[in-house]
């Protein structure tokens, strides 16, 4: 019997699968796909996913084709400012770039050759889910295409497997639409040799006669969105005439279409929508079969390998005898609250954006264009903290600051700060959080903390306690910690 069956083998569930794997779960990943998807689909990750990706040996890679972005624009059709996101020069408290754009298939690559790493993880690609039995009282029946006829035993079962989630469908499950469903044409381009970006800046073009994104994925590649009038149909927005009628007005001066070569081009449906329930016994969704939202945010994809760090640890807890099985309930809880944030931003985003009528967009205009130039420009949208199970205390629900030598030694572990080592716990408070790792601040062997980044993290308190997904369960003391951890994995 496997531990954890996982349908769909995207960046979600292949960064579920390597975390898992990681702990020496036994996991089967199942994939209609018999390889990764060869072009760019999701292109900005924020830092704190970044940092997640570390955990699967997954950054490197990804770094070494990225680029932090430079700003992020919403413009008239006349080129004028209406609000601009420009990220900080520094890097982020996790380590890496407050946003960066970068490309999707070095990431699934990265990812799935550490998940090549575990013998006990096995992979079936070209294989699809059929259906499942959860009417036992100790695991889940599942049967693929492959082998029809003898089902896979396994404790749990994951659905990873995007919008259509045939997981979440068989589960019954329903879906809350937050009413934002608005079809564009999605085209990426080659540039010619030589040539790396058309422009820096990220660029949302508030054009009532077709509003356009222009994203400047770098090496060589490009991105533009266009949103469909009413009267157009899928089928013809991807056709070679349609395709140029659109591109090349957006063409810098000194660019032409011969400079270019069109890699991909879709018509996707941008949607806000939420699952109404991540978890049916034995049985969970994660990433874009719990909930979808519009582009404009740039978080689909990092919300959906939030989802997989939030998940792995529980599972492995449960499956260790740690944890109570009622802890898969607060996945849910702790992950939608942020998601709906970016889920209604991105639409608030969009509907300054999607807006066909002239004089709504002229409105729109004058009002956001009122003040000063420098009034519209602001840093990039923070994340509301999530909650991280304890007691409201000071970070409480925020990504740990990153050390270096504390992220190499710990990796997906739960991590207790103390001030100095003789404010370590001893033994039998450790002993209350399997696989704690614990580190300080000051004395021999200390953190190296040069910017004093997880010394302000824990502030006045004699500790702080971080869970292995890096987000801050609390601080406090040390012993109430322990045990209001140990309370939290067995309520």
């Amino acid at each position: 019997m496997y531990d954890v069956t996982i349908v769909g083998y995207g960046p979600v569930g292949a960064v579920l699968a390597a975390l898992l794997g990681a702990k020496g779960r036994k996991v089967l990943v199942v994939e209609r796909d018999t390889s990764i998807y060869p072009l760019p689909r999701a292109v900005h990750m924020d830092h704190e996913v970044f940092r997640l990706i570390s955990l699967v040996n997954a950054d490197e890679a990804v770094m070494a084709i990225s680029r932090p972005t430079a700003s992020y624009d919403f413009e008239t059709a006349d080129g004028d400012l209406l609000m601009g996101f420009v990220p900080p020069l520094e890097l982020a408290p996790t380590g890496y770039p407050w946003s960066s754009i970068f490309h999707q298939p070095t990431l699934e690559k990265a990812i799935r050759a550490d998940v090549a790493r575990h013998p006990n993880v096995e992979v079936r690609l070209g294989v699809e889910f059929v259906s499942y039995d959860d009417s036992g009282s100790d695991g889940v029946r599942v049967i693929f295409s492959d082998d029809p006829q003898n089902p896979v035993e396994t404790k749990y079962l994951v659905g990873c497997d995007g919008g259509r989630s045939p997981v979440r469908r068989q589960a019954g499950i329903g879906m809350d639409d937050l009413d934002f469903n608005e079809p564009w044409v999605v085209v990426d381009v080659l540039l010619k040799e030589g040539m790396d970006v058309l422009h820096k800046a990220s660029r949302q073009i508030c054009d009532p006669q077709r509003p356009v994104t222009s994203i400047p994925i770098g090496h060589g590649r490009h991105r533009w969105e266009f949103m469909l009038l009413r009267d157009e149909v899928d089928q013809d927005m991807t056709a070679p005439q349609k395709l140029e009628s659109l591109i090349a007005p957006q063409l810098p001066d000194g660019v032409t279409m011969a400079d270019i070569e069109v890699e991909r081009s879709a018509v996707y449906t941008f949607h806000g929508v939420f699952a109404e329930r991540w978890r049916d016994g034995r049985v969970l969704i994660a990433g874009d079969a719990a909930h979808q939202m519009p582009p404009f945010m740039g978080q689909g994809l990092c919300s959906g390998v939030r989802d997989a760090a939030n998940l792995a640890w529980k599972l492995d807890a449960i499956l260790s005898g740690h944890a109570s099985d009622a802890l898969l309930d607060t996945v849910q809880p702790e992950r939608e609250p942020q998601i709906r944030f970016i889920t209604e931003t991105a639409i608030g985003m969009g509907q300054v954006v999607c807006t066909h009528d002239p004089e709504i967009a002229r409105a729109r205009d004058a009002e956001m264009c009122a003040g000063p130039r420098e009034e519209r420009i602001s840093g990039m949208p923070g994340l509301p903290p999530v909650e991280s199970g304890g007691e409201e205390t000071l970070n409480a629900g925020l990504p740990l600051a990153k050390d270096a030598g504390l992220d190499a030694a710990a990796v997906y572990q739960p991590i207790l700060i103390v001030r100095s080592k003789e404010d370590a716990p001893d033994d039998a408070g450790a002993s209350k959080v399997p696989g704690l790792h614990i580190a300080w601040l000051e004395g021999e062997g200390a953190l190296h903390d040069p910017d004093g980044l997880l010394a302000e993290q824990l502030a006045d308190a004699d500790a702080l306690l971080a869970r292995p997904d890096k987000i801050i369960f609390g601080t406090g003391n040390a012993n109430d910690l322990l045990a209001g951890f140990n309370q939290y994995l067995n309520a």
